[in-house]
């Protein structure tokens, strides 16, 4: 049953990709041959694409987020909702490349220039069309999603404090992933929106500077951020904005390990959030995985993150009556 489910999901991935080929055939005589492919926000048509190539790269597109779903989703990835996501994403992205597809031919059908098209309603199947990602996560179980063991573990001492006093420790870290994202975003859209900006105004670009826009404030989100941890317990800002990113109050930890941190095993390189974990990771190295009471982990890449784990097990062993001594100690690499 599971497999005729996952071979189901699989064949909606392809679907809309197939549908792109199967219009072109039965409506390429009756477009022009250069069709729409940018609206102004006064309606109709300000740019256009010759036919087949504007086919060609959008069926492209599509078979490429199709054979690429596929294969993950028949690789042995582990994860509770990482297949769920896989088919998700891969459909929501055909289905989005099938609606603005049909925004380019439906509308210019019979239609003999192009820059006269005015989208209409068929901006709609564009706008909806990500929800037939919601299909194959229908159709796919579940998988397991244990706990990310930490091997080999090495003694940490908690920091012992002596009666009134307190303790602190931060350090601010710049992601140069983030960093090389957020430059070549800005390397592709200053470009692109700029000028017609500066000639026209906002209105020449209309919604499509939106999510472009909420991209690039996600990405400058992850460029630097501030780790900190005291009596509160611990918290990851974001420098560019403030914006906290993680908190986990000192009473709800029960495990502070230091490890070497295998990116994979949390989901890859960035901001990583998973069922049961969520994780920075930068690179492959030292790190600090911390452990709450409802089970959930959160890893974070650190240079030498004995020191914050030393503070942390500190204020465990104080939120237990001095108790716990070591518990929780961390695994080094």
């Amino acid at each position: 049953m599971r497999t005729a489910r996952k071979t189901f999901a699989i064949l909606l991935l392809w679907l809309p990709a197939a549908v792109i080929p199967v219009t072109w055939a039965l409506w390429r005589s009756r477009l022009p041959r250069e069709l729409p492919s940018h609206w102004s926000a006064s309606g109709p048509a300000d740019s256009a694409t010759d036919g087949a190539t504007l086919f060609a790269w959008l069926l492209g597109v599509a078979l490429a987020a199709a054979a690429v779903g596929t294969a993950l989703l028949l690789a042995p990835l582990k994860g509770k909702w990482t297949q769920r996501a896989i088919g998700g994403l891969a459909g929501s992205t055909v289905a989005l490349v099938l609606g603005l597809w049909l925004m380019s031919t439906a509308t210019a059908l019979d239609v003999a220039d192009p820059y006269t098209v005015e989208l209409g309603p068929w901006i709609i199947p564009s706008m909806v069309a990500p929800l037939y990602g919601l299909l194959p996560v229908a159709l796919l179980p579940k998988g397991d999603s244990p706990p990310v063991g930490v091997a080999e573990p090495e003694r940490v001492e908690p920091l012992r404090l002596r009666e009134g006093e307190s303790v602190a420790w931060s350090r601010t870290i710049s992601s140069w992933l983030f960093v090389a994202v957020a430059v070549l975003t800005l390397a592709i859209g200053v470009p692109s929106y700029l000028p017609a900006i500066l000639d026209g105004g906002l209105r020449t670009v209309g919604w499509t500077i939106i999510p472009y826009l909420a991209g690039l404030l996600l990405v400058l989100l992850f460029c630097a951020y501030r780790v900190t941890v005291d009596w509160r317990g611990f918290r990851v800002t974001s420098m560019l904005l403030g914006i906290p990113l993680k908190r986990v109050a000192a009473e709800q930890l029960v495990e502070v390990e230091v490890a070497t941190l295998e990116p994979m095993d949390w989901g890859g390189w960035g901001f990583r959030i998973m069922p049961g974990r969520s994780a920075i990771i930068l690179r492959k190295g030292p790190g600090l995985v911390l452990t709450q009471a409802d089970g959930r982990q959160f890893a974070i890449t650190l240079k030498r993150p004995e020191q914050p784990a030393s503070v942390l097990l500190g204020l465990i062993a104080d939120e237990e009556g001095g108790s716990s001594g070591a518990r929780g100690g961390a695994s080094g690499g």
